[in-house]
């Protein structure tokens, strides 16, 4: 009922502003952004029949967002949430961090060191726009786009001549940020370096334990874009970005303190050649080299070492594709190869990986009202049985005003470098986790194994997750202000890749593995809805619903296999029924959001932002190994951020803002929230 009473409150305040909408001015112009990732080509959002979304370059600016963590989980159905391995990563569609590609200007973003980016190392102070496609996107990205894609594109539309953009922010827990964009333009070559440097003191949660929840950082970033037209046929474009991270390492062992240091180093480096052979045929060539790397280590108190971990990932992609435009056809023919390795203290050699992949993708309109899009991508790993991933989309326009849109795709995953190689031990828990290469070999090796698992279902290597993703949307826009999209979705992932025990060795201490275990199934409705009023008002309300099963524990429970669990109130034993069962962990059933910009004048905008997400559980609290409404849960919450913007002129602004003004925490499950944040930042360009 809680959840109802807020989604309903938020609705109201929507449709409340909504009123009046015979107003003819359209200031939201999102449905005419023009959009690559979902295609690899360019297209308008009103064109694709695919679910995706632009962040504007101004949303971007409104809440004065430092980071990719800022901006991107305050879309409709997207979330930051705390893994298994206690690492923060997205989740989109109730699919996690682990199965979404982060691209940079098509270009992927390595160093997931548990399965997951940290997106508080991304940059945001030169990204023009960030495009965000929902569901299966294997058939042209490959591994990992099993849910979807996130593309940061680079600032790439410059007026002729120099500009300088500078930028400098103070915020809560004494953080800085400031940046230093350079850009030039002249006739067909441009230019564009920019410098970020980011400083905070972290902050701490819990007072009475020796540790903070995030330890004093400091880090900068550096990218340079380089486009230039060589004659009317042959372009070339590069990119370089560089990434350097310290941080304070502090931990705790028993009642002693250790302390040391983790440092990150990132570096990537592409070109790109394109030749325009004819009006209808171009074919461009890629390559791309990137490396990401963190030292650690911690020392005792009197100074020995006690222990260093190194992570060094490598990733080299050479790729040549052909575009094909004729009679309102476009089409992209691909092929190419990726060479990865992977070096890390959690392994006993360098892991490999080599991938040769082709891909084509037909994209035409038909009797002037279908849009059509199929595609299919062929990848061959070297250790894996080949793969093959379909996509097929169609827009229809029922009249001016409603189109109807529908996908089906196909993804996979394949198993990873950790999931395979991984020895790592945490000795102050106390667990040992080993990959599926290498369990057999270290169990054998060890001695008094008690087995849980017999080493004979050890044997078979582990399999590729794959999915199907079915979308069908609606688009409404019953005037140039005012517009609905509702889009069901339906993911099913077999073969899910989870660690179970297998044994415990001489110590009792438990040692896991990785198997292929089961199918989950993630469907429901997104719903978004942008307002405009005359030059004023701009609101923008969005809302998911989602529902999330292991397939397996549902068909239990519709056989009649017993479930129980106890009640926290009479500690009875109760047999689960299927309204019982909640679902998988770390989802939420409801999450909402409401934005809001008002032009107050030439000069002064404000900006709010509020966003909703209702409980969720994180583990098994009553031994049945399923999540059930006996479970304990993390109760839903609110957050609310505000922010005030003041132009003085065309070069010079400044703004202030507060980011979770009701001060909402949660220190013993959401660590990434930090109370009530204020800052105050001024741009400053010159020409």
């Amino acid at each position: 009922m809680k959840n109802w009473i807020v989604i309903s409150c938020m609705l109201t305040t929507y449709f409340a502003f909504s009123q009046g909408q015979n107003d003819t001015i359209l200031i939201d112009k999102d449905l005419q952004e023009v959009i690559i990732s979902a295609t690899k080509t360019s297209q308008t959002i009103t064109q694709l029949p695919i679910p995706v979304v632009i962040i504007s370059e101004n949303e971007i600016k409104n809440f004065c967002s430092s980071k990719l963590h800022d901006v991107i989980t305050a879309q409709t159905g997207i979330v930051s949430v705390t893994t298994q391995t206690g690492t923060e990563g997205l989740q989109m569609q109730g699919l996690d961090a682990s199965y979404i590609t982060i691209l940079m200007d098509g270009f992927p973003i390595i160093g997931r060191s548990f399965g997951t980016l940290d997106l508080n190392r991304i940059s945001v102070s030169d990204i023009q726009s960030i495009e965000v496609v929902k569901g299966a996107s294997s058939s042209l990205y490959g591994s990992n786009a099993l849910g979807g894609v996130v593309n940061l594109i680079s600032k790439t539309d410059m007026n002729d001549g120099p500009i300088i953009k500078t930028s400098f922010k103070l915020a809560t827990h004494n953080t800085t940020n400031a940046s230093l964009i350079y850009q030039y333009k002249e006739g067909s070559f441009q230019i564009s370096n920019a410098v970020d440097y980011y400083n905070t003191d972290g902050y701490d949660l819990i007072d009475s334990d020796l540790l903070s929840t995030v330890n004093p950082y400091s880090n900068y970033t550096f990218r340079s874009n380089l486009k230039f037209a060589i004659s009317d046929k042959l372009s070339l474009k590069t990119n370089a970005h560089y990434y350097k991270q310290e941080q304070l390492n502090i931990a705790s062992e028993s009642s002693s303190l250790l302390q040391g240091e983790s440092k990150i180093k990132e570096w990537s480096a592409g070109a790109s050649v394109k030749y325009l052979m004819c009006p209808h045929f171009s074919p461009e060539l890629e390559i791309y080299k990137t490396n990401y790397r963190t030292d650690e280590f911690l020392n005792t108190e009197d100074g020995a070492l006690y222990e260093e971990n190194y992570f060094d990932h490598t990733l080299l992609q050479s790729e040549l594709k052909s575009h094909f435009t004729y009679k309102g056809v476009n089409s992209i023919v691909g092929l190419g190869i990726t060479k990865d390795k992977l070096s890390r203290r959690d392994f006993t050699n360098d892991a490999t990986q080599d991938l040769k992949f082709i891909y084509g993708q037909f994209d035409a309109t038909a009797f002037k009202k279908v849009n059509i899009i199929l595609g299919s991508r062929y990848d061959n790993y070297a250790n894996y049985t080949p793969v093959v991933s379909n996509k097929l989309a169609l827009g229809f326009s029922l009249t001016n005003k409603i189109k109807i849109n529908s996908s089906v795709g196909t993804g996979f995953k394949t198993p990873d470098f950790r999931q395979k190689y991984f020895d790592f031990t945490n000795s102050t828990i106390g667990y040992i986790v080993l990959g599926r290469d290498v369990v057999i070999d270290r169990l054998e090796a060890m001695p008094n194994v008690q087995q849980i698992i017999p080493l004979s279902e050890l044997n078979t290597p582990l399999k590729s997750e794959t999915s199907l993703n079915i979308n069908i949307g609606l688009r409404y826009n019953p005037t140039n202000n005012l517009s609905f999209d509702f889009n069901f979705f339906n993911n099913k992932v077999n073969d899910l890749i989870e660690w179970k025990l297998v044994a415990k060795d001489e110590n009792n201490i438990n040692i896991y593995s990785y198997f292929n275990v089961n199918q989950v199934e993630t469907k429901g409705l997104e719903f978004n809805s942008t307002f405009t009023k005359m030059d004023k008002w701009e609101i923008k309300f969005g809302y998911q619903l989602l529902y999330a099963y292991d397939t397996e524990v549902v068909n239990n429970i519709k056989n009649d296999t017993s479930y129980f669990a106890r009640d926290p109130e009479t500690l009875t034993s109760i047999k689960l029924n299927k309204d019982d069962y909640f679902g998988l962990f770390n989802r939420s059933r409801h999450m909402g959001n409401i934005k809001l910009n008002y032009h107050l004048n030439d000069k002064t905008d404000l900006n709010g932002l509020l966003t909703y997400r209702s409980k969720y559980a994180l583990s098994d609290s009553n031994g049945n190994d399923i999540l059930d409404t006996y479970d304990n849960f993390v109760d839903g919450y609110s957050l609310c951020d505000i922010g005030i913007t003041h132009h003085i002129n065309s070069l010079r602004s400044f703004q202030l803002g507060v980011k979770n003004i009701f001060g909402f925490t949660n220190p013993e499950y959401i660590s990434n929230i930090t109370g009530r944040l204020y800052y105050m930042s001024c741009t400053i360009n010159f020409k």
